[in-house]
């Protein structure tokens, strides 16, 4: 409704990122969901028109500074913002889990407790415990996704083995629920957009893994972690695939960047010398011919400058995390470097 009364009136121009609208003159950028607004303004006179010109349309329910919205809560530090769900993990919590968490617990790492051949009956409780890790993992405990993408495969098809999987991982969630997306202020630093993608070989039904991580200034702004369609036959091959998915957010961060009045140039980081050799090239060798024709889109978008590619050694890649179960030591040091902990717990 609100992006409607929006697009209806000319107040501010829709962008690439649906829901995110902006106005050049008032210097406004309005963050829509369903009846939840946010406002994004230099100074509180911009704020004051912005609020004019919406409540001339619509009533408004003022709630001051964003402190939590759609099950996030933000903690507001000097130069910093940390993003958290723990009232959302606090509740799921309390919903499944009959035995209180005592110590620190870390991600169940063991990729034996992803295959059993015992059947589980309670499939609408799985996919409840499912579907809230999965919204937790998106939102802001990126950590976990490769561990949730796995058990949300099984939806039909789980064992006890893998509810007590689930299980361990809402443990886990909860012993460092105050943990969260760290986003950092900016300033002095160039705003350079950077897309890491990574791909796992083979694994369940033969199709492999991508992960692709997108950040602006050496800042988080999303990331994702899918099985490909295709059974590639490599993994140069499936590297290859995962940089074409990191090449087509590279097209759409751009164009959303522009429309707010920013300029970038995206680079692509790829670990595999084999994938980067066939993202430059322009005729067809007899190892890759055979790839689908939609995946040179990446060749495309090099061969015209619009995107730029490099190489990275796999263990300096960060999207690694999003395609393989890595052990502890290597998740701390990604969370040291990409997420922060809140110095205070909250309520549902």
């Amino acid at each position: 409704m609100l992006g409607d009364i929006m697009g209806t009136f000319g107040m501010y121009q829709c962008t690439a990122d649906e829901g995110t609208y902006v106005s050049t003159a008032n210097q406004t950028i309005i963050g829509i969901h369903v009846d939840d607004l946010i406002g994004i303004v230099p100074t509180e006179a911009h704020l004051d028109r912005a609020e004019r010109s919406v409540e001339g349309q619509v009533e408004l329910d003022k709630r001051g500074k964003l402190s939590k919205m759609l099950g996030i809560e933000l903690t507001w530090r000097k130069e910093q913002v940390v993003l958290t769900q723990t009232g959302f993990i606090e509740s799921m919590t309390r919903q499944f889990l009959t035995t209180p968490v005592g110590k620190r617990s870390s991600l169940p790492l063991d990729p034996h407790s992803y295959a059993s051949d015992e059947l589980h009956e309670e499939d609408a409780k799985y996919q409840s415990i499912v579907g809230g890790l999965l919204f937790i993992a998106r939102m802001t405990r990126p950590e976990t996704s490769i561990h949730v993408n796995l058990l949300g495969r099984l939806t039909k098809e789980h064992t006890p083995k893998h509810y007590t999987t689930a299980l361990r991982e809402l443990e886990y969630l909860h012993s460092t629920k105050t943990e969260g997306i760290v986003l950092r202020k900016a300033e002095g630093q160039e705003l350079e957009v950077n897309i890491y993608a990574d791909a796992s070989y083979g694994g369940e039904g033969s199709r492999s893994q991508t992960g692709v991580m997108i950040t602006l200034g050496n800042q988080l702004i999303g990331l994702y972690t899918r099985r490909q369609e295709v059974v590639s036959l490599s993994i140069t091959e499936a590297e290859y695939i995962a940089d074409c998915e990191g090449a087509k957010d590279a097209a759409w961060i751009q164009q959303f960047l522009n429309e707010l009045g920013i300029t970038t140039n995206p680079i692509l980081h790829t670990d595999i010398e084999g994938a980067y050799n066939l993202s430059k090239r322009s005729k067809f060798a007899r190892r890759s011919r055979h790839i689908e024709h939609r995946y040179h889109y990446l060749r495309q978008q090099i061969r015209t400058e619009k995107l730029r590619i490099k190489t990275i050694p796999g263990k300096d890649n960060p999207a690694d995390i999003l395609t393989k179960l890595l052990p502890m030591s290597s998740v701390n040091g990604w969370k040291e470097r990409w997420m922060s902990a809140t110095s205070h717990q909250s309520s549902t």
